[in-house]
């Protein structure tokens, strides 16, 4: 009934893995190269921190909804 919300939020949960993912894999490509981890990793976490937001969102978006149809 509610595809979009589920899939706003498979899609949200999809680009927090994937943010996982290159975070840790440009966190050992800093350790190893010895460059500045706050400015070249700068990105990553606002890319997961976005993922995180997302998810957030489709949760309470999918609330709001039954609370709409309930009441």
């Amino acid at each position: 009934m509610y595809n979009y919300v589920w899939l706003s939020a498979g899609l949200g949960v999809l680009s927090l893995i994937l943010a996982i993912f290159f975070l840790v894999k440009d966190l050992s490509f800093c350790e190893q190269t010895q460059q500045k981890k706050l400015t070249y990793l700068l990105a990553n976490w606002g890319m997961f921190l976005l993922a995180i937001i997302w998810i957030g969102l489709s949760i309470s978006l999918y609330v709001l909804i039954q609370n709409q149809l309930v009441g």
